[in-house]
């Protein structure tokens, strides 16, 4: 093919995909250049995740008539002039790219009316073909309305996600936006109904409870900034009481521009080193001031992430910041309690062939607290579970109590399973120790009934049996954004697994029951907090079996017997018989393992017997 310059039109669809794209990009574009208008009101209606119709209206200074058509070219814009640097930026917009990529790949109807006009005036670009600027009435401000996106490029059409998944980006947006600027009202509506609602007190308490709900704002501690600093962090962070298990409860935002930064998220989750266990994540509203000279927001085509000039500076004031609170504010555990424990002398080997549970990997446990350790309000404690002995056999393994110590399984245990053990006792609480043909194993007792109980809802859920229990008295719960598109994709699974849940306003819903085998753990306010717990564990991405399975394994991990619980011996050996039955019992629904052997002739060789 011969070399030569692109139609007009072309290009400009091809530069659009920089960009737009997505809906959730239209609105961040748009939003971005209302806030740059000085508005305090934003409203953001969408139909069909946006895919369908985007409605942006706010109470900005407008657009005077004569600029309407000017504002919709490649790069116009009010912004910057020749004489900036594209360094010291202080408008969220100024490439001058949104709405003409935006117009590119969509049908696009703008009406504004300057704050000096006394009529507005209309302007309409159908896919990159422009119209006239015509007189309208209309208030002060701009609405924007963009229907059929991506109608005339299907290949960028067919990459969007569903219109719940779309919306979901769409809400973290809007939500993230709240919390960067308390003082501006924002408003989402999505097919009719209204998903996100924030008053614009200019109190970043009042825009945490409009997205997070108010239990999450009286738990956040404020970030006071220094105003005689060049560098500074103002914003507030959660006690340690209040934890996740993502990072997408992170907010960060740099001179007013909300960015993404693996950085100084890390830098937060540093800051809360020794005051959160492993793999469990603050909520953090983290907005940095720095001179504009010292960052570069034209790094990115949609100015997501920027570049530090002095980058170790701002993570540590972030960091010092945040650690200072929490230092004042929240208590710190005993030392050494979150040591990584190690064995001396022992050796793993592998089961052999004929013994079956072959795990070489030690355990990882999930281990209750060491003894000084303040184990936090929002975790539900191993004094949820009844202790009086054989009363709570069944409430711990589902089973009744089998009280014969030579009592063996009615069936053979299957060659591919494990070998028949003798339960000896319990170590640290943790372990169980039990004699076997080859040596001595040692059984994580949270992960052993983890996949005892997997395999039992897994197997009820695939008969579409619905075990489940009511509670005395129906749970609300807020839920944070994009959680409640979570429930509405899979509500029908969440029904059949048993949580019996139905929505209650905007972003709240009503639990009214829990699966059976979570019945003892989530009673009351329990069955709020666990709910969030498992919908915070499955947002992270999956669909169809994969979702499905990462339920039934949130609701077998919940509901099972935990590291630091004290077990009777019939407990234990019941606990090992089930195991014996279970189709995959050498690991956990997670992968860890449930088994770990101490071969026959490595104890021998340590004992200097060979």
């Amino acid at each position: 093919m011969l070399i030569r310059v692109l139609s007009e039109q072309l290009a400009s669809r091809i530069a659009a995909g920089e960009v737009i794209e997505r809906p959730a990009s239209v609105v961040k574009e748009l939003v971005e250049n209302s806030l740059d208008a000085g508005s305090t009101r934003i409203e953001v209606q969408v139909v069909r995740g946006g895919s369908q119709s985007i409605t942006i209206v706010d109470n900005g200074q407008g657009i005077p008539p004569s600029e309407m058509a000017t504002a919709f070219e490649r790069f116009a814009t009010s912004k910057i002039d020749e004489a900036s640097d594209l360094i010291a930026i202080e408008t969220l917009g100024f490439r001058g790219e949104a709405l003409p990529s935006i117009a590119s790949v969509a049908h696009v109807e703008a009406i504004s009316r300057h704050e000096g006009e006394s009529a507005g005036s209309r302007y309409v670009v159908d896919f990159g073909k422009a119209g006239k600027v015509e007189t309208a009435g209309a208030p002060r401000g701009t609405r924007i309305e963009v229907t059929g996106l991506f109608k005339n490029v299907p290949a960028r059409l067919k990459f969007l996600g569903s219109a719940g998944r779309e919306l979901s980006r769409i809400h973290t947006l809007m939500a993230s936006l709240a919390l960067v600027y308390p003082d501006v009202s924002f408003n989402l509506t999505a097919d009719g109904r209204e998903n996100l609602r924030t008053v614009g007190s200019g109190d970043l308490r009042d825009a945490v409870a409009g997205v997070y709900g108010q239990k999450i704002a009286d738990q956040m501690l404020p970030l006071e900034p220094d105003n005689s600093a060049a560098f500074s962090v103002d914003g507030m962070v959660s006690s340690p009481s209040l934890n996740r298990s993502n990072r997408t409860y992170i907010t960060l935002a740099v001179n007013g521009r909300w960015i993404q930064s693996r950085r100084l998220a890390y830098a937060i989750e540093q800051a809360y080193h020794g005051f959160l266990p492993d793999k469990r994540f603050p909520v953090a509203i983290a907005r940095i001031h720095t001179p504009l000279d010292d960052v570069d927001a034209n790094v990115h085509p949609t100015k997501a992430e920027v570049r530090f000039l002095r980058e170790d500076l701002v993570y540590s004031v972030v960091q010092r910041a945040i650690r200072g609170v929490l230092s004042t504010s929240a208590p710190v555990h005993g030392l050494g309690a979150g040591r990584a424990a190690g064995s001396i002398g022992l050796l793993r080997s592998p089961v052999r062939p004929s013994g079956g549970g072959a795990v070489s990997s030690p355990v990882s446990p999930n281990r209750a607290p060491a003894s000084g350790f303040s184990q936090w309000p929002v975790e539900l404690t191993d004094e949820d579970w009844p202790r009086d002995g054989s009363a709570r056999q069944s409430s711990l393994l589902g089973t009744p109590a089998r009280h014969d110590p030579d009592e063996r399984s009615d069936g053979a245990t299957p060659r591919e399973t494990l070998p028949v053990l003798r339960v000896i006792g319990q170590v640290h609480e943790t372990y169980i120790v039990a004699e076997g043909p080859d040596g001595v194993y040692l059984v994580d007792q949270h992960a052993a009934h983890e996949r005892i109980t997997y395999e039992r809802v897994k197997a009820r859920f695939d008969e579409n049996v619905t075990e489940s229990q009511p509670l005395l008295e129906p749970v609300a719960i807020d839920l944070a954004p994009g959680l409640l598109t979570v429930v509405q994709e899979h509500l029908d699974e969440l029904h059949r697994v048993g949580w019996g849940v139905e929505e209650f306003g905007s972003g709240s819903l009503i639990i009214r029951s829990v699966p059976a085998p979570l019945a003892v753990r989530a009673s009351g306010d329990g069955a709020g907090q666990l709910l969030i717990r498992v919908l915070d564990e499955l947002s992270e991405g999956g669909t169809g079996e994969s979702w499905r399975d990462r339920l039934i394994a949130s609701v077998a991990c919940h509901s099972s017997i935990r590291a630091g619980q004290t077990l009777s011996i019939t407990e234990c050996r019941d606990l090992i018989r089930q195991l014996e039955k279970a189709s995959h019992p050498n690991t956990c629904p997670h992968g860890r393992p449930t088994v770990v052997q101490l071969d026959v002739n490595d104890l021998e060789r340590e004992f200097k017997r060979r």
